[in-house]
């Protein structure tokens, strides 16, 4: 216990000396660039008076999966499916320096022979942004209810409710330097599913919270530095699982590449970061837990020919199986973009996937690991200025250890796209300051 309180206090004065470090040390350098809300209200393709809207239709993964279940049960379930469904974004500018943005997306799965597989998925998010000289700050509320394969522990279809609360200020204390603060709390429901003897939602249901403190220092226009603090909490709703609540800690640090004009030379896009994440379960019967994490995607443009892309993600996880709270999950991978064409182009990509479990706080017969392996491929023609359409193929293997047991299955369909969203925009933002 002694040990645990002192490895808390040294990252916790960790964070503090790295996030107070004195604005002069970024008193150099240029304004932040990108994205802005005045461009996004100046391109809407819908324009009704003071309202701006953005839409899009999708028909995502039309085609013949091999198993829906991916080896979950001892009889394989082919089937022919897709997703479907339109998402819409609308601004409105309520001042000249408060904008109201909200985002509806409404998605169809079907299923032809296993029906009761199908289901409908809705996603809600409001927000306003708040716009002035050198601050921005921004609040909303999401709610999403879906149904889909959200932990790689279980390989089936589940209904998922999430209610969340988010809070942003950036304050741009310099020419080249900002800080942002960041709250973000998530109420998490599962259906009452049944998993082996496990009921999901008495396992899974919590309330997270976390708060982040965000430095950036953007030196160049080509990219910018941040460094990122982050406090945590997991706080289970029955009673029965409530032991598992805890405390998490992080810091990151990353890179940002910012897009350029085309110019016809190679460009990076994209970013990175990685950092420590430390775990502290409140009940005094659980070891602590860390390790380093982090995410990224970087993608290198050399057009006309050829683009490359890599990416990879490492965090912890709530689990379904582990007597503690997580388990740690790696992935990566990368591929390429053949333009053959201005309007065809021919991609692949290898993604590959690990899971694993804290040992060290686990009986032997509990050594449960998880791994994927996919190879995918697609050929994309763009029909018209804003229509996609892809034909893409899948091929995975999925083995769990100690066992060794393996499962393939191989996914072939096409893809439709009309319109786009422009999502959320991320921090800092960028030309509204």
């Amino acid at each position: 216990m002694r040990n645990r309180k002192a490895r808390i206090q040294r990252i916790l004065c960790t964070l503090v000396f790295l996030l107070a470090l004195p604005s002069f040390l970024f008193s150099q350098g240029y304004t932040w660039m990108g994205a802005s809300l005045e461009g996004l209200l100046r391109n809407a393709p819908w324009k009704i008076g003071k309202l701006r809207g953005y839409r899009a239709f999708y028909i995502n993964n039309a085609g013949y999966d091999s198993d829906i279940y991916y080896g979950m049960y001892e009889e394989t379930y082919p089937d022919f499916t897709f997703s479907t469904g339109p998402s819409f974004q609308w601004f409105v500018p309520l001042r000249k320096t408060i904008i109201l943005d909200t985002t509806q997306s409404v998605q169809g799965l079907f299923y032809f022979k296993n029906k009761d597989e199908r289901a409908l998925n809705l996603r809600l998010n409001g927000q306003f942004h708040f716009v002035f000289k050198k601050f921005y700050g921004q609040a909303g509320l999401s709610y999403s209810n879906v149904r889909y394969r959200f932990t790689p522990e279980i390989t089936m279809n589940l209904r998922y409710e999430e209610i969340g609360w988010h809070g942003t200020f950036l304050w741009q204390f310099s020419r080249s330097g900002s800080v942002a603060w960041r709250l973000r709390i998530s109420d998490l429901n599962h259906g009452h599913a049944q998993f082996g003897e496990t009921f999901l939602d008495e396992v899974l249901d919590r309330k997270e919270s976390f708060a982040d403190m965000i430095l950036y220092f953007q030196p160049t226009t080509k990219y910018r530095f941040y460094l990122d603090g982050q406090v945590g909490e997991y706080n289970f709703k029955y009673f029965e699982s409530k032991i598992r609540n805890s405390y998490s800690y992080a810091l990151y640090g990353g890179l940002m590449f910012l897009p350029a004009p085309s110019t016809g030379r190679a460009t990076l896009q994209g970013g990175f970061n990685i950092g420590y994440k430390y775990l502290d379960p409140k009940s005094p019967q659980f070891n602590d837990a860390s390790d380093i994490v982090g995410n990224g995607q970087i993608t290198l443009d050399l057009r006309p020919s050829i683009t490359i892309r890599a990416f990879y993600s490492r965090d912890f996880n709530v689990s379904i199986y582990s007597s503690l709270l997580h388990y740690l999950n790696t992935a990566y991978g990368g591929g390429f973009t053949f333009h053959i064409r201005n309007r065809v182009d021919f991609g692949n990509q290898i993604t590959l996937s690990t899971s694993n479990y804290p040992l060290a706080t686990e009986p032997a017969e509990n050594d449960r690991r998880l791994k994927f392996t996919a190879v995918m491929a697609n050929l994309g023609v763009r029909i018209a200025r804003e229509v996609y359409f892809s034909l893409n193929g899948m091929i995975a293997r999925r083995t769990i250890y100690p066992e060794g047991l393996k499962f393939s299955r191989h996914v072939i369909g096409f893809s439709l796209t009309y319109g786009s969203l422009p999502g959320e925009m991320g921090l800092p933002i960028a030309s509204t300051l």
